[in-house]
């Protein structure tokens, strides 16, 4: 096969006059992108099976998170009265409750801030207690504690003596100390961090795996020397990256919304007003996400004329891509680690591990502010090195160009 060796970037090709302007060529592009696209069927069944499958999944998911088990206390010494008394006023209340002894107060901390239990009862003086627990305590437990806890002191004293009930009331009281306070509202921000990310993800691998399967197939029947005659290669770049990043976005507002309405509707998110906050950040780290991944898809499809080499051209970029997702999910749990502190600040990894690092609140305005600046950076970088290969290579027919050739041209 005869190489067809063309440099797009030379305008002696086309005639000055005879190109559309920079605002009207990528309109045009992103349009004809947008209407082409989403009249496919398979773009039509994805956006309607998606969203079922979504929503379905978060009822089942609603199903199984109310926690069928009785919710641990541990109480330090056996006193069967107030067991009996808690466990009373928690069938009372709807709270299953299972009493936890625990021979001395050392042990009794050590188990709640482990986990074994969800809260242990400690003894002060008089009838005063100490509820410790590792994170924040529920209204309705912490309700039942401290009825519990008035009624068992209230029958105890009256059992010994006839005492005024209000000096009963007061003496009885129920402290509760957090060993490892929560941050407010934290769980639903990484959720819809974690939903934004995910999001992010999904648009990529399809949405790049878009770009450069649509450079491919213009190259393939040579539709691309036509629109370069009227049109500069790089507006047909960026409407081809607008346009499909566009039917991406819109994508994700479906899914996402199928998701955030599944979710009020079960019960499973209530949006506060720091979790609706994190929208805002997903929402810049899925734009900065989406063009640094896009642009170079574009140029992984530039260098190839069949699809079939298109898996492999583009095979590095997906493995980079798959690695920011599992980088987010797995260090969820180890955010103050030296990797994931590094990683927070390298594009792009910082697109998945970012949102979730301000949803915990563990990343400070300098970080964000920085982290944002470096991965603009990375996106101009990315899109210097995607238009260079994309002009010197998008005219070129035959075997698959090497990366070096490619951008030497």
């Amino acid at each position: 096969m005869i190489t067809n060796k063309i440099h797009a970037e030379d305008d002696s090709t086309t005639s000055p006059d005879h190109q559309l302007g920079a605002g009207r060529a990528i309109r045009l592009v992103a349009g004809r992108e947008i209407t082409t696209r989403a009249a496919t069927k398979s773009f039509v069944v994805t956006n309607v099976v998606l969203p079922v499958v979504i929503v379905a999944g978060i009822i089942v998911l609603s199903m199984f998170t109310g926690d069928s088990k009785p919710t641990k206390v541990g109480l330090v010494g056996d006193d069967s009265q107030l067991s009996q008394t808690i466990v009373a006023v928690g069938d009372a209340s709807g709270e299953d409750i299972e009493i936890v002894p625990i021979r001395d107060a050392t042990t009794a901390r050590q188990q709640a801030e482990g986990g074994d239990v969800k809260v242990v009862l400690v003894p002060g003086s008089g009838n005063s207690y100490e509820a410790v627990t590792k994170d924040d305590l529920d209204g309705t437990l912490e309700g039942v504690l401290r009825a519990a806890v008035s009624q068992d002191g209230l029958s105890k004293t009256l059992a010994e003596q006839n005492v005024d009930l209000s000096v009963i009331a007061a003496d009885s009281t129920l402290t509760v100390i957090e060993t490892e306070p929560a941050k407010p509202d934290e769980g639903q921000r990484i959720a819809v961090a974690l939903t934004g990310m995910s999001l992010l993800m999904f648009a990529v691998l399809q949405g790049g795996g878009m770009v450069a399967g649509g450079v491919v197939e213009e190259k393939t029947s040579r539709v691309v020397e036509i629109l370069l005659a009227t049109i500069k290669p790089l507006h047909l770049l960026w409407g081809k990256i607008i346009g499909i990043g566009a039917m991406a976005f819109a994508q994700v507002i479906v899914l996402g919304g199928a998701a955030l309405v599944a979710a009020l509707a079960t019960g499973l998110l209530d949006v506060p007003s720091a979790a609706g906050s994190m929208f805002v950040a997903v929402l810049v780290w899925f734009v900065l996400g989406f063009l640094f991944f896009a642009t170079l898809y574009a140029a992984t499809g530039a260098v190839v004329s069949r699809q079939e080499e298109l898996g492999s051209s583009s095979a590095p970029l997906t493995i980079l891509a798959m690695a920011v997702v599992y980088a987010a999910i797995f260090g969820i749990n180890a955010l103050d680690s030296t990797i994931m502190r590094t990683l927070a600040w390298i594009p792009p990894f910082s697109a998945s591990i970012m949102p979730i690092r301000i949803a915990t609140g563990d990343a400070s305005i300098f970080q964000i502010v920085g982290t944002v600046v470096l991965m603009i950076v990375a996106c101009g970088v990315a899109t210097w090195f995607a238009a260079r290969i994309y002009q010197r290579n998008i005219l070129r027919t035959g075997a698959r160009v090497k990366w070096s050739e490619a951008f030497r041209g």
